[in-house]
């Protein structure tokens, strides 16, 4: 049997020795964006990997998930190493498909990267010899929030009954025997690794309702337009209420009007509502409703605000990080070790959130890409940090968890028994809809 540190040099070898064909997937995904639940190239493309592997995948899951079981000589906790593959949307990005608008810039193409390279190295290195228990390789679909008009409508079709891939994975079962999760999201710095915690968030969908007239007669009618101008101010105005600095109220006008000669008559909004606790959200929601239906009267007309569940707030497990830190460590002595878990927050959103609700969970946060996060800049940085460090973080967490009688591994298991229930934790959810 090897050693812990002869195993952990096996894996790493195996990797640094794949190399090429690591940074090949990383370059093809990212020349291949895919937008939530449409990830087809992405799923197939990491299937024939794992399967190279000699793994059996289940396909299919949410749409376009994948999972691939490795395992360990002896039995274990189970842990997932959850690789996200969509896009977002930005027509205006210069690497974006032309027809379709999708582009990597929140760095998903090196999270499904990272999570296949560390297949690769444990599977040709043959750790599961000294491990126990098992690792689930996990490819997730659609965690970025968007297009929630066709979300909903998949919803009402029963394709889907989450807007996240993780959450939809949580309801179909995907998760129920894992018992520990990670993943790694890239960053744009040159030496941070962070722990990360983050905002959960609902979704707001606001149809304010008038009357249409000639624009040269305006008092003939109830302008939907003013009323959303007046709503927009009241949002603003009320954000000197919200004393807690993690909220966050942001929004789009997704139909203003038809022609320029007539009054219009019906306006729609998408809003997120984002906090650090669901309480909070909760709290912020119900204001914003006021608002809604308060500006609307004041102006003749009508208001329907809906709400949509979103993602819950992520609550990192801190011996998870302990591990990470471990590991990097290990690798880069002089990395710069941001516990965001106790020393910092994320304002954004994550639907690893709803993963760290029912299981010891946690998204990690390390270098890989160049310029700003959901912006026309942003674009892959260094392959070595991108995808064969987090290939290498991955497979040495895992190690690190499992090696031997799997010690590290079952003692954060446990912390699962404090954890929602699945049953638990969709109710919880599903009683944010309005």
């Amino acid at each position: 049997m090897r050693t812990k540190e002869e195993l952990k040099q096996a894996v790493i070898a195996a990797i640094d020795a794949h190399r090429d064909e690591i940074i090949g997937i990383g370059e093809t995904v990212w020349k291949n964006p895919e937008p939530g639940y449409r990830e087809f190239k992405t799923a197939a493309l990491a299937t024939d990997v794992l399967r190279q592997q000699g793994l059996t995948v289940r396909d299919k899951l949410a749409i376009t998930g994948l999972r691939a079981d490795y395992a360990g000589a002896n039995p274990g906790p189970t842990v997932a190493i959850i690789g996200e593959m969509d896009s977002l949307i930005l027509p205006t990005h210069p690497d974006c498909d032309p027809a379709t608008g999708a582009v990597h810039a929140c760095g998903h193409h090196a999270h499904i990267t990272g999570m296949l390279g560390a297949a690769i190295g444990l599977c040709q290195a043959q750790a599961a010899a000294e491990l126990s228990g098992r690792v689930a390789f996990v490819g997730v679909p659609a965690e970025e929030c968007i297009e929630a008009d066709k979300r909903c409508e998949m919803i009402r079709q029963g394709k889907i009954s989450a807007l996240g891939g993780k959450q939809e994975m949580i309801r179909e079962g995907v998760f129920d025997d894992v018992d520990i999760a990670f993943m790694h999201h890239v960053n744009s710095s040159e030496n941070n690794y962070i722990g990360r915690s983050a905002n959960g968030f609902v979704i707001k969908k606001i149809i304010f309702h008038g009357q249409s007239c000639h624009a040269a007669n305006p008092s003939a009618g109830v302008n939907a337009l003013s009323i959303c101008t007046l709503a927009q101010t009241a949002i603003g105005l009320m954000r000197e209420t919200l004393v807690e600095p993690t909220v966050r109220v942001h929004g789009i006008i997704t139909a203003g009007g038809d022609v320029v000669n007539i009054i219009p008559d019906c306006i729609k909004l998408e809003y997120m509502i984002r906090g650090k606790t669901l309480e909070i959200v909760k709290e912020i929601s119900q204001k914003f409703d006021q608002a809604m239906h308060g500006c609307a009267s004041a102006l003749g007309g009508t208001a329907e605000v809906i709400t949509i569940p979103g993602y819950a707030d992520h609550q990192g497990s801190q011996e998870i990080f302990e591990v990470f830190k471990t590991v990097v460590r290990g690798l880069h002595p002089d990395a710069k070790m941001n516990n965001v878990l106790s020393e910092g927050f994320s304002m954004g959103s994550s639907d690893m959130g709803d993963i760290t609700y029912i299981m010891p969970a946690l998204e990690t946060s390390i270098p890989g890409v160049q310029g700003t996060g959901h912006g026309i800049t942003l674009k892959p940085g260094d392959p070595e940090k991108a995808y064969i460090d987090q290939a290498k973080f991955s497979a040495l967490m895992v190690i690190e968890m499992l090696y031997g009688d799997a010690a590290k591994g079952r003692e954060i298991a446990a912390e699962k028994a404090n954890k929602l229930t699945k049953a638990q934790y969709i109710e919880m959810m599903d009683a944010l809809a309005r």
